[in-house]
């Protein structure tokens, strides 16, 4: 597979490189050589056996590229700051880790830590009695495995959903997509809601709020509390999830105790991607170890973790870093995530470390993130803190670093560090409120790209949690942007049962990175829904802020009353998300984009007018995600001649979209004009909800304006049809003595075969490639797949294909000359196309239906649609 792989945030989408030079690539951050497959050096997120994420690729798709601003107050994008030109070298490759399994994929496999001995461990801590996993006192740490564990955890789910009167566990596994699959007896259908209860109040806490930023809450204070962590054990033993979730992340910090300490790589160069994927993955192993330890009382995570600490901050025979500023200050993610875990650790640990510990941890945050900071916000190498580049995940990762790095040590050590904690808390609290907050639109849509979503929004969630325990108040953060909390709705929205809708680019690795700051939105909005889509997410489970951020009096079904479409009409970035069923895994799913082609951080294609299709349990209209980031310009500016829509991935050719002349969209003038209707149906609470047949979704957008032509020239419109068991994409193009050709592109992974008249492209699939990051190579299909893809008009229209690989029809990269590595081969990938000539003669209209073969095909499904014009749809119009 060679387009976006579905979303696996645990990891990463891994977007774009699947040739072998890619896979064959050694674990990103960590000592050159090999270990069996048993270390497990990523998560065994929800679902994914002990092996899965053992190998974090140092790969194109984890490369950011460039240097730093070249003045204070240009007016450049946030990407482009981070890599302008670039001299592209390949970095060194190992061995690839990565190993092959099955489908499906049983989550509860990875629960391998013994239950019994977690629950009472916290309360038993002051007396040294307890133990963590399955091994007993302070000594080593053991296997964590039991002769059945799927059976054990399972059971121990079950008992504890008992005792809490709350949700069983709605799921037992993921599909290849890692969608759960549910368990129909175990789903409460019931509307989403707190059970009545108050939804933030299940630990009592006798800390008076002072709201003050110089009157702190005692230690720990960031992210979570002492009355937190002294409930949980009781929370873990009445609730299903957070006994899952507890057991993975023992695993995952039993797993990562036996491997070396992550060891400082420079991808790219220190002011490529810099030690970003370092910074996260030490992050995720700091969570693990200290929760580990807090929950347990067992000193062998609190050791293991001070060796991370005692590395990561240069005290080690081993090199980390460059003397005097260690974390990158080149490339200030890395400087921002590395003091956001060692913040954490600081703090949640702070009555745990002696005087010596704390003193070097406090001190690393000092010396290491917030005096580079400092200079940050005083000078020009805070490029990310302008109004210009501040929308976006940058300004969320680096000010949210500085916020929880600050708080965690203000007050403690010497005046000096306190004095420098007050300024840059000052300093990251004004920054963040006036520009991370910028970053959802009003309609919750994501400035950036869907996948970007989540670092900006994780460093949010971080941030505004560390804000609220240790002061009592959010400090005026939510204010800033009252629509904040619908980028809920956009995560769940633009995800499809074929993956996410990952249109642009999709960032580096994620390790620490997850989604579960939906479930602290639930808390603080009292929206259960949120909550209860992402409790049942891959990358739920092995993050520890669930296990704070997850309120277990949520309980329903969070697909109930949730309405099928959604329109996300901000300016902006416009878009649709269209599906039959929120629960069918074989569900028909359609998003769609059409929006001005700037202001996107230089994280955008030239794509207006591009869509995805899922049906049948897989994704037949794909998207290609990363380009390379160390192309040079890639990420250079977004004017029509930036270098960036040269490379094939970022083209107009290289997108599900109309081709005029063979030339990309016009950037400067793009501005889609888009309607949108729905019949509005909502989902029941049954697992196998079906649309009726008149239920209708329709979006129409005028192009024109992207191609250079007048208002009404250019038109795309997609419904679904028959009760949403169909699709259909119609074009119009009106009489232009400018357009002298048409293409009609879409990306397929489907093989395809062509009719004799040409009139009907059948695509089928069998097998995934790489479904998600964390299971590589072929996975089936459970049979067969097939897609039917019928020409209605015009009747000279026929389809062609070219590839695999696909490829680009006009222009080359501006730098394609050796050592570059500008369009990465699509390997699998296919694109589809319907050449329509030129519009200098008439008008002419493309009328493409797609049929998903379903098992049984009703006659309604075999007929031909109506033939109706765009300015006649309506939503019966095709009935």
């Amino acid at each position: 597979m060679s387009y976006q792989r579905p979303q696996d945030p645990y990891i990463h989408s891994n977007a774009s490189q699947y040739d072998e030079r890619y896979q064959q690539s050694h674990q990103q951050g960590a000592y050159q050589q090999d270990y069996p497959q048993g270390y497990s050096s990523g998560p065994a997120a929800a679902g994914y056996h002990d092996y899965q994420g053992s190998a974090y690729k140092e790969s194109q798709e984890g490369l950011y590229g460039g240097r730093n601003a070249a003045g204070y107050g240009q007016q450049r994008n946030a990407a482009t700051q981070a890599a302008a030109t670039y001299s592209y070298a390949k970095p060194k490759r190992g061995v690839s880790k990565w190993i092959k399994i099955g489908v499906p994929i049983l989550i509860l496999v990875i629960a391998g830590a013994v239950l019994g001995g977690v629950f009472g461990s916290r309360a038993a801590k002051d007396d040294n009695s307890s133990s963590g996993g399955s091994s007993g006192g302070s000594g080593g740490l053991g296997s964590g495995s039991s002769p059945n564990v799927q059976g054990a955890a399972l059971s121990a789910a079950q008992q504890a959903a008992k005792n809490g009167g709350n949700n069983m566990l709605f799921y037992q596994g993921t599909d290849p997509y890692s969608n759960p699959s549910f368990v129909a007896s175990n789903v409460d259908t019931s509307a989403p809601a707190y059970n009545g209860q108050a939804h933030n109040s299940s630990c009592s806490d006798s800390w008076t709020a002072t709201n003050s930023l110089t009157s702190l809450r005692p230690h720990p204070r960031i992210m979570t509390t002492e009355a937190e962590w002294d409930c949980l054990p009781t929370k873990i033993a009445n609730d299903a999830y957070l006994t899952v979730w507890n057991s993975t992340i023992f695993t995952n910090a039993t797993n990562w105790s036996s491997e070396p300490p992550v060891a400082y790589v420079a991808d790219g160069g220190f002011t490529g991607s810099g030690i970003l994927d370092v910074s996260r993955e030490v992050q995720q192993r700091v969570k693990a170890f200290a929760y580990a330890y807090k929950i347990s009382n067992n000193t062998a995570f609190k050791n293991r973790l001070y060796l991370e600490l005692n590395n990561a901050a240069g005290n080690t025979p081993s090199s980390f870093g460059q003397n005097g500023t260690r974390w990158n200050a080149a490339h200030f993610l890395d400087v921002a995530e590395m003091t956001s875990a060692f913040a954490m650790a600081y703090d949640w640990l702070y009555n745990d470390w002696n005087n010596t510990e704390r003193t070097m941890i406090r001190d690393a945050i000092v010396n290491y993130g917030l005096v580079p900071g400092q200079n940050q916000y005083a000078t020009a190498d805070g490029w990310w803190k302008l109004p210009a580049n501040g929308d976006g995940n940058w300004n969320c990762v680096c000010n949210g670093g500085m916020l929880t790095g600050a708080l965690s040590i203000r007050g403690d050590g010497d005046s000096n560090q306190t004095a420098i904690a007050d300024s840059i808390i000052n300093s990251a609290l004004e920054n963040m409120r006036d520009n991370c907050m910028r970053g959802a639109y009003d309609d919750g849509t994501w400035s950036e790209t869907a996948n970007y979503w989540y670092f900006g929004t994780n460093a949010q969630g971080r941030a505004l949690s560390s804000l609220i325990t240790a002061t009592g108040s959010d400090q005026g953060m939510m204010a800033a942007n009252p629509n904040w909390y619908k980028t809920s709705d956009f995560h769940m929205y633009v995800n499809g049962p074929g993956g996410l809708f990952a249109y642009g680019d999709n960032g580096p690795n994620k390790f620490a990175t997850t989604a579960n700051q939906l479930m602290l939105y639930s808390r603080l909005t009292g929206d259960a829904r949120p909550a209860l889509y992402q409790r049942d997410r891959a990358d739920a489970a092995f993050d520890p802020l669930s296990m704070f951020w997850y309120e277990p009096t949520a309980k329903g079904a969070f697909w109930n009353g949730l309405p099928l479409d959604r329109f996300f009409d901000d300016q902006r970035g416009q878009w649709a998300s269209m599906r039959s069923s929120w629960t069918d895994p074989s569900a028909v799913f359609v998003g769609i984009k059409a929006s001005n082609l700037t202001g996107h951080q230089t994280h955008g294609d030239l794509d207006a007018g591009d869509f995805v299709i899922d049906a049948l349990g897989t994704r037949w209209a794909g998207e290609y995600g990363n380009g390379n980031y160390l192309s040079t310009d890639y990420f250079s500016n977004e004017t029509q001649q930036s270098a960036r829509w040269t490379y094939y991935r970022k083209a107009t050719d290289g997108q599900n979209t109309l081709v005029i002349n063979d030339q990309n969209q016009q950037v400067a003038t793009c501005l889609p004009n888009n309607t949108f209707a729905s019949t509005g149906v909502s989902q029941t609470g049954d697992l196998s909800f079906k649309p009726a047949a008149t239920d209708a979704v329709q979006f129409i957008s005028d192009l024109s304006s992207c191609y250079g032509q007048n208002a009404g020239t250019v038109q795309r419109g997609i419904r679904m049809l028959n009760g949403r068991r169909q699709v259909l994409v119609q074009d119009e193009i009106a009489q232009s003595s400018s357009i002298t050709s048409v293409q009609w592109r879409v990306q397929t992974n489907g093989t395809v075969s062509i009719s004799s008249d040409g009139k009907i492209a059948t695509l089928t699939q069998s097998s995934i490639t790489d479904p998600n990051a964390g299971v590589v190579g072929k996975v089936s299909l459970g049979g067969t797949k097939t897609m039917k893809v019928q020409i209605l008009s015009p009747s000279n229209a026929v389809f062609t294909s070219q590839g695999p690989p696909a490829q680009r029809i006009y222009g080359t990269a501006v730098y394609s000359a050796p050592p570059e590595d500008s369009d990465q081969a699509n390997v699998g990938v296919t694109a589809l196309s319907i050449d329509l000539g030129g519009a200098q003669s008439g008008a002419q209209t493309l009328q493409v239906v797609w049929q998903p073969q379903w098992e049984s095909l009703s006659a309604a499904d075999q007929a031909t649609p109506k033939s109706v014009p765009l300015s006649q749809w309506s939503l019966t119009s095709h009935n």
